[in-house]
């Protein structure tokens, strides 16, 4: 039976994806809610076959969380999933021997699969080669948006990047509707969520 620790800030994500997997005999699963849950989770009850982690997480990302694991077991087993796939991020964790970097729409028995295969240890990685996808954003609006993410006003973001508060004002609604978001807060919560933002 293979081990398997869920790590998401996601209720409904981790749970549904813990609930199919325990319908397979041959899964074991328990799950964490982030990235400090999993290291308290491995340090106290010992670390499973293989760890399915997201990406995206609030206070300590995926790759984060594998650093912190390492220092306890070096040779820790790892799958990161990704709701905004990024090539940029596949190649890190291909750089720092990571197991496998999968999109979170990845098919179901594609998953189960990565799985027995990082467990049984088959292959080096496990990944889609994605190619380098540009931002749906442009540099002004991603601007914006980077220091909309810090708090700042219209009128002081006008003055910093030198245009007017009105064509912030416009970026930031263009913002909002590429990101499909109600305000700068939602698009600002959206752009982490996709990683064109980065904590």
């Amino acid at each position: 039976m293979i081990k398997v620790l869920i790590v998401d800030d996601h209720p409904v994500v981790r749970e549904g994806m813990a609930s199919m997997l325990r319908a397979d005999s041959d899964f074991s699963v328990s799950s964490a809610s982030g990235g400090a849950d999993a290291e308290r989770y491995c340090r106290e009850k010992g670390f499973p076959d293989v760890v399915v982690m997201d990406v995206m997480m609030p206070e300590m990302d995926g790759f984060a969380t594998i650093e912190r694991l390492r220092r306890f077991e070096p040779k820790v087993k790892v799958l990161l999933l990704s709701g905004m796939p990024l090539k940029a991020d596949e190649d890190r964790a291909r750089e720092l021997k990571i197991c496998g970097y999968l999109p979170k729409s990845v098919p179901w028995r594609r998953l189960v699969s990565a799985l027995h295969e990082i467990a049984e240890g088959r292959r080096d990685f496990i990944g889609e080669s994605y190619v380098e996808q540009k931002s749906c954003l442009t540099d002004r609006e991603l601007e914006v948006l980077k220091w909309t993410a810090q708090g700042k006003t219209r009128e002081e973001i006008a003055v910093i990047i030198g245009i007017s508060a009105e064509t912030v004002k416009t970026h930031a609604k263009s913002v909002m509707r590429k990101l499909d978001a109600v305000n700068n807060v939602s698009a600002v919560a959206r752009a982490y969520e996709l990683g064109i933002l980065r904590a």
